[in-house]
């Protein structure tokens, strides 16, 4: 099962890491690699390959119709699925609290405190 569908924005985000100088940023593993160079970009998911290399699911992300600050070297390119995360952001369900248990004691019927 694939955890993102076609059509959806995504944001690539490569692994963190510290440097030798102990600066954060893209883990020193993934510098060179092709991917690296997307870092930051948003992007719409345009074909998945479920069994890719050696059974990785990648995602193919288009990045034409987004605006963006990384300059991207070409129009698209295969992403493993923990190198991009969703820009869709998820509603945070907030429970109104109740106003008689704020007081921290619970009131009976007649109006007393127990």
């Amino acid at each position: 099962m694939t955890g993102y569908a076609v059509g959806e924005d995504v944001k690539v985000q490569m692994p963190r890491g510290k440097s030798k100088r102990g600066v954060m940023g893209i883990s020193v593993m993934y510098t060179t690699s092709q991917e690296a160079k997307f870092d930051g970009a948003v992007g719409t998911v345009t074909e998945i390959n479920p069994k890719g290399p050696y059974g990785i699911p990648l995602y193919l992300v288009d990045f034409d119709e987004h605006d963006n600050r990384v300059a991207i070297p070409w129009r698209a390119q295969w992403f493993r699925e923990e190198w991009i995360v969703s820009t869709e952001r998820k509603e945070e369900k907030i429970q109104v609290a109740d106003p008689t248990a704020a007081s921290g004691f619970a009131r009976s019927q007649t109006g007393e405190s127990t």
